[in-house]
């Protein structure tokens, strides 16, 4: 199996944190945990200094959130996207604001 490393852009110093939430074994949230297992590790290391949070609850559906400059949040919903979608949306928030 061929292995392709996906790099990230540093993403906008607007940015404050990234949080994850998703289910450890709901199918809603099948695509963000494989996202986790992927990208998660390109990501962090392209931007060492940005909090990225990943949270785990049982039931919860998947959700990303972004915090910027002055408290503004913004979340998507993640529900039955695939990983490649999901990294479509961090990607966004990462460069927005």
């Amino acid at each position: 199996m061929r292995t392709t490393v996906i790099r990230f852009a540093k993403f906008s110093g607007n940015i404050k944190e990234l949080r994850l939430h998703f289910c450890q074994t709901g199918e809603a949230s099948k695509g963000a945990r494989e996202y986790v297992q992927r990208y998660y590790p390109s990501l962090k290391k392209e931007n060492p200094e940005l909090p990225i949070l990943i949270r785990e609850c049982s039931g919860v559906q998947p959700r990303l959130w972004a915090r910027y400059g002055m408290g503004k949040e913004t979340s998507v919903s993640l529900t039955n996207l695939g990983a490649d979608d999901v990294r479509k949306n961090v990607e966004a928030m990462g460069s927005s604001r």
